[in-house]
């Protein structure tokens, strides 16, 4: 934990030092108003474009992670309605058989949870 924290104010140390210095190198450069104005709007504009870039890497990364979630939540519904459908058939069937007075084997009701695991799985390859 503490070498975590020296780590990270060392980080934290690093950057503002860069900063301070480098606002120092513009403010005392042997530059005019002028010059140093316009060095100033071209960092500016560098420095909007490159988050304008990022933004857009992010935005498209975040639909991508956005469509594989719905995919595979839309498999697990899928499985899960099945399975379910699965077993209410089979819960069906066995309450019909018990009014009838025809009682089957219990240890074919039972519901097969880890062949759902194992089916999600070899879907998901």
């Amino acid at each position: 934990m503490a070498a975590d924290k020296r780590g990270k104010d060392l980080l934290i140390g690093a950057v503002v030092g860069t900063l301070l210095g480098a606002v120092t190198a513009l403010l005392f450069a042997p530059k005019s108003g002028r010059e140093l104005r316009a060095d100033i709007s071209d960092g500016v504009h560098n420095v909007s474009e490159k988050t304008q870039q990022v933004a857009g890497t992010v935005a498209d990364k975040s639909k991508q992670i956005a469509g594989t979630i719905s995919d595979k939540t839309q498999l697990a519904v899928q499985t899960i309605g099945r399975q379910t459908s699965e077993w209410a058939g089979k819960a069906k069937e066995t309450a019909l058989s018990w009014k009838n007075g025809k009682a089957e084997n219990l240890e074919s009701l039972e519901a097969p949870v880890a062949a759902t695991v194992v089916e999600s799985e070899e879907n998901e390859k």
